[in-house]
């Protein structure tokens, strides 16, 4: 049982890394939202058709895919500290999601971002004057959730410690727990977007804190159904109205969206004191406690078999993870002055991106010692 869990999950990890580095790929031709570091440089938009088509059509899922990510660490985390022990379950983390965050952050995305910038005059000073930007923000890229689940670990840890010994585990969540789980983040998902709007700046962290509030309800869901063993099997009586429940979601998020966008409200929808962004958050909060639970059981039950090059692609996809920026920027940087429509671009993007950041994350992990230890 514990080779079938583990291969499900490492073939889910691999296509949740997959999807994200695609839909990284498209949004660097999307104008009407700044949501990733190339859509500020591109040369190219998508069709406003293809843009609501995207808009409309995917990003409802979109809105679920990190909360998935967040429920599996959740599920995972109990049972690592249970065998490393505080002490070493905290050197763990750091190394693990430290390093790699802190170099990313500190080193790779600060020089991939004026390597890509500069030269096109979105930023004119020096590196140096450049480094934190205008706002003085250090600018996570894509590993915020990486920063995210570090401080998430932690915390973790220093309740174990704050706790004292185990203790007989919870009951175990119910449909009870899921609802007030819906009810609780909505509003303060509504409230955090009053000061951080959805996709926009965080602070000086830039953590995207108006995620959070999902963010945390997930994990500590995955925390409280570790010792039930969810990560096996998620109970019929709870996945049974999650997916009926994340279709409505779905029909409910493309319906606001097709609204917001044809009436031309994107930014009032992402953070405000309005019904746009309030409906935003409600609907919002539908799909990431209840989309997560139903895919895990999908994937449960349709990922526990081999997939070509599996192996590989479940142990890369970490360091495809952190590699993405490189080849995303890198690969759209030779495509712009090929007279090509922004959707060929995203596409060819899209795909180059994904093959080589888990083809060059295998090859560091087989070849470069010590590599293997962090990714």
């Amino acid at each position: 049982m514990e080779s079938e869990r583990l291969l499900y999950l490492d073939n889910l990890k691999a296509v949740l890394i997959a999807l994200i580095i695609a839909m990284h790929a498209a949004l660097g031709y999307v104008g009407v939202l700044d949501a990733w570091t190339y859509s500020g440089l591109r040369e190219t938009t998508l069709h406003p058709v293809v843009e609501m088509l995207l808009l409309v059509a995917l990003s409802p899922f979109g809105f679920f895919l990190i909360a998935l990510l967040f429920l599996v660490a959740g599920l995972l985390t109990p049972g690592s500290h249970d065998r490393k022990g505080g002490h070493r379950f905290v050197l763990d983390r750091l190394l693990r999601l430290g390093v790699p965050f802190a170099l990313y952050v500190f080193l790779v995305q600060p020089a991939l971002v004026y390597a890509v910038a500069h030269p096109f005059g979105n930023a004119s000073g020096t590196f140096w004057q450049e480094y934190l930007g205008a706002e003085w923000q250090l600018d996570t890229g894509p590993l915020w959730f990486v920063g995210v689940l570090l401080v998430y670990s932690l915390a973790y840890a220093g309740w174990r410690r704050w706790r004292g010994p185990d203790r007989p585990p919870q009951r175990p969540p119910t449909a009870r727990t899921l609802v007030v789980s819906a009810v609780v983040v909505a509003p303060l998902s509504f409230a955090i977007r009053l000061v951080y709007p959805y996709g926009g700046e965080s602070g000086f962290t830039d953590l995207n804190f108006w995620q959070w509030p999902a963010c945390i309800a997930v994990f500590v869901l995955g925390i409280r159904a570790a010792r039930h063993d969810w990560v096996h099997e998620v109970p019929r009586d709870l996945v049974r109205p999650s997916r009926p429940l994340t279709w409505a979601g779905v029909v409910a998020m493309t319906v606001l969206l097709y609204v917001v966008g044809s009436r031309d409200v994107v930014d009032e929808m992402l953070g405000g004191w309005n019904w746009y962004a309030a409906a935003f958050a409600c609907v919002e909060a539908l799909l990431v406690v209840f989309g997560p639970l139903w895919l895990l059981d999908l994937a449960r039950r349709r990922l526990g078999r081999p997939l070509p090059w599996g192996e590989q692609l479940g142990r890369s996809a970490y360091g495809a993870f952190m590699l993405q920026g490189v080849f995303l920027l890198g690969l759209a940087l030779p495509l712009r002055p090929v007279p090509a429509p922004a959707e060929v671009k995203a596409l060819l993007v899209a795909v180059g991106a994904v093959a080589g950041s888990f083809g060059t994350a295998w090859l560091l992990i087989q070849r470069v010692p010590g590599v293997a230890r962090v990714i």
